[in-house]
């Protein structure tokens, strides 16, 4: 099999291939609500693409080596639109050889991520031929792109002692990143914030009730407070069959504020399910449980189940949304009378890669949250927009979202209204890659959130605040 000795190993290796995000939780005061993950800049790959040949065709090669020697030429040159072009030629040849048309029309397909097609190709090649350790070195980092680790270990395990000794270490470095990849993934974060409205509250000071005026005590009003976030992840997924993996996440995080410690808080989350994985989309089905905690004691415990979806629609387009129903329960009986109940929500956002350093997303979310109390049931609809720009070394993150939340019954204090908010947030982060330290990335960060009510005695408030956060992923 002379022809075979032109080929190379096609792809490259994306040992920094960023995971897929996963489900975190978020504070009782939004629990419920598909928490709207930002996504990141997609890293170019990296060629590792050996020394390429000259092609040297002679007059007296005949029609079918022309066409062998070009097709090689393509293969190893990633010229995917001359062998769109070469190989339905070949094929019509009378004695093409199969397992050269094979080789090349799937490395054109996983090209163009038809890696199913792609797979069934090299498949049928090393199955016929199982002594072509290079086929299947290749079927093997189609299976890893495809996220099929079992079978990939099994092919790359099998064709380690028929490579190069480069190849041989190119192929280790597969396998340990599988194994990388389904252990414990851990992360952290700590940060400094403060606050000038630890307390929600509406910075109005009369109120005016059946026709009596009210004058709020200082703390009604709001306050401010000073402290740190923290956070600490323990994930992982593991391949069982094919696409399929069991995926468990973790988190535990909150804030503690030194100078007011009433409104500290803490949330503890776990999730346990089932994730279908490929090199184009993800699904998932995950059943969860959150304890949160205000100050001292138990503020109230949520459980549910939450099903999400990623897909890759082009290299530069991609699509994710979730749909999520939370039963939620409060520790103090006065707020469970009038609060528990349950939450829906759904998400559906997008992002494009314009450029190689910028990235633009958006999206949609809504949720509908009914409690016991008619005047506490609402639902909520909304949008946000945002983008990464990467300029050297500098990582700009920025965001913005708009929150419509209609009530469904009367007010307590108001009977003649049902409560409207409009809720505005704004997000930016600035980093610089190089100024890290064993991994630990310093972040300068400012959040900004407004609610416009028209009940704006209780309910309409502001807060603004700059903080240094420090994040890593072991």
């Amino acid at each position: 099999m002379k022809k075979i000795a032109y080929f190379l190993p096609l792809v490259s290796f994306l040992a920094q291939a960023a995971p897929s995000p996963t489900h975190r939780p978020v504070f009782f005061e939004e629990t419920g609500v598909p928490k709207m993950v930002e996504p990141e800049l997609k890293t170019p790959e990296k060629s590792t693409a050996l020394s390429t040949p000259q092609i040297s065709l002679n007059e007296s090669d005949s029609m079918q080596t022309k066409l062998e020697k070009l097709i090689n030429y393509g293969v190893v040159n990633q010229q995917w639109g001359l062998l769109k072009k070469l190989l339905p030629l070949y094929h019509a040849q009378f004695d093409h050889d199969a397992t050269l048309y094979r080789y090349a029309r799937g490395a054109m397909l996983r090209a163009e991520r038809q890696y199913v097609e792609a797979i069934s190709l090299y498949q049928q090649i090393v199955n016929e031929k199982p002594e072509l350790a290079y086929p299947r070195f290749d079927l093997g980092v189609m299976l890893f792109e495809n996220k099929q680790y079992r079978q990939a270990k099994a092919e790359l395990e099998r064709a380690i002692p028929d490579l190069s000794p480069q190849m041989q270490g190119l192929a280790q470095r597969y396998l340990q990143e599988m194994k990388k990849r389904q252990g414990w993934q851990v992360d952290a974060e700590l940060q400094y914030t403060q606050t000038d409205n630890v307390n929600n509250a509406s910075d109005q000071r009369e109120i005016i009730l059946g026709g009596l005026r009210f004058q709020k005590d200082e703390e009604s009003l709001p306050q401010k407070a000073h402290g740190f976030r923290y956070g600490f992840g323990l994930n992982r997924e593991v391949n069982v069959a094919g696409n399929h993996f069991v995926s468990f996440n973790s988190y535990f995080n909150g804030v503690h504020y030194w100078d007011n410690q009433d409104y500290s808080e803490k949330s503890l989350y776990g999730a346990l399910g089932y994730r279908y994985r490929s090199a184009l989309q993800s699904f998932g089905l995950m059943p969860f449980f959150e304890q949160n905690w205000l100050g001292s004691p138990r503020y109230s415990k949520n459980y549910g189940v939450t099903a999400n979806f990623h897909r890759e629609l082009t290299a530069l387009w991609s699509i994710s949304g979730s749909l999520s129903h939370a039963q939620k329960r409060y520790a103090e009986s006065n707020v469970a009378r009038r609060h528990n109940g349950y939450i829906n929500g759904a998400s559906l956002s997008f992002s494009y890669q314009a450029k190689p350093n910028c990235l633009i997303f958006g999206g949609l979310e809504g949720s509908l949250d009914r409690s016991k109390d008619k005047a506490e049931t609402s639902t909520r609809v909304g949008g946000n927009i945002g983008s990464v720009w990467e300029i050297k070394d500098f990582v700009t993150r920025v965001s913005l979202r708009y929150v419509k939340r209609n009530f469904q019954a009367e007010n307590f204090y108001f009977p003649e209204k049902k409560r409207q908010d409009k809720e505005y947030s704004f997000n930016a982060t600035v980093w610089h890659n190089k100024l890290q330290w064993k991994g630990f990335i310093p972040k300068l960060n400012y959040r900004y959130r407004k609610i416009d009510s028209n009940i704006p005695e209780f309910y309409s408030r502001k807060s603004g605040e700059f903080f240094i956060s420090i994040e890593k992923n072991f």
